[in-house]
């Protein structure tokens, strides 16, 4: 067995041991982590930890009368240290698309897959800062139907002059900091980055209604 399978096992029986041990343990870095204290969706957080399966999966209600329809928006703050990885992505019902922001060298780039674009665009930035500084940045990310099929992105405050045409199906499914196992072979581009988001997400906001609470794999406490 090499080194990283040897990696692998340890990780996984070490997060499997997160389960088992009650409703507080203690995480890497010696973090606490107790159940009820994760909540991606409050100002405590989540801790995205340096790990492929560590990430947080929102599954949107996907209904005719859903708001989901008619406007999509999304909002969280992130901080990290981290070059390269996954803030999140969302895909529609089919799984045929795609909408993801990702950290490349601290940019922000912002990836489509839908059937009348496919493109990485690279996001500015308030004075061409990268944001992998170790500060909390704000981002919101929203797209309004059926009159304006256009995604609008602010990054803390700072809105794009331009507005980029996104003609997926509305998301039903959210991952934040990572990508799940289930989607594996789906999402190549997302697998194949060069490292792994490790950091804190907090203060989500979907105005969609989910259809079960967060799930979290292999995350911790924000500190």
């Amino acid at each position: 067995m090499d080194v990283n399978s040897v990696y692998h096992l340890f990780m996984s029986l070490f997060f499997l041991s997160l389960v088992l041990l009650g409703d507080c343990t203690f995480g890497l870095k010696m973090r606490k982590i107790c159940k009820d204290s994760i909540e991606i969706l409050s100002g405590q957080g989540v801790m995205i930890e340096n790990y492929h399966k560590s990430h947080v999966k929102m599954a949107l209600v996907d209904h005719p009368d859903s708001i989901s329809n008619s406007e999509f928006q999304l909002s969280f703050d992130f901080r990290t240290t981290s070059p390269d990885g996954i803030l999140f992505y969302g895909r529609s019902r089919g799984h045929r698309e795609l909408i993801a922001l990702i950290l490349s060298g601290g940019d922000l780039i912002y990836k489509v897959q839908c059937p009348t674009l496919h493109a990485d665009i690279l996001l500015p930035t308030i004075n061409g800062s990268r944001l992998n500084d170790g500060e909390w940045h704000r981002i919101s990310y929203s797209i309004y139907r059926p009159y304006d099929t256009k995604g609008h992105i602010e990054i803390d405050g700072f809105a794009s002059a331009k507005r980029y045409i996104v003609s997926c199906d509305p998301l039903t499914t959210l991952i934040m900091g990572g990508y799940s196992e289930h989607d594996r072979g789906q999402i190549s581009d997302l697998e194949n980055l060069q490292g792994h988001f490790e950091g804190c997400i907090r203060n989500v906001y979907v105005p969609v209604p989910l259809r079960y609470p967060p799930k979290y794999y292999a995350v911790s406490v924000c500190e």
